[in-house]
């Protein structure tokens, strides 16, 4: 069974008022991480701290696990007689 990885970032530009730079941001981001599906994204605007930025909450690319090999323990042979 596969699990689910979920993650959460905030993306932010403080001191922009222009959206165009957050959404570069938001893109350079995606463009990094490559998340396999992004679940939610809020877009939000702090005026006493005058940040702006997304809140995104996304999924992992899946990777299987692959356990490490671990040797066998071998039987000494045996002659039947």
């Amino acid at each position: 069974m596969q699990d689910k990885m979920f993650k959460a970032t905030t993306i932010v530009a403080p001191d922009v008022s222009n959206r165009l730079i957050l959404e570069a941001a938001f893109n350079d981001w995606a463009e990094e991480t490559k998340p396999a599906s992004i679940l939610h994204v809020h877009y939000y605007h702090d005026m006493e701290a005058h940040v702006r930025g997304y809140q995104v909450v996304y999924q992992e690319p899946w990777t299987p696990y692959l356990a490490p090999e671990v040797p066998r323990e071998q039987e000494p042979a045996r002659m039947l007689v």
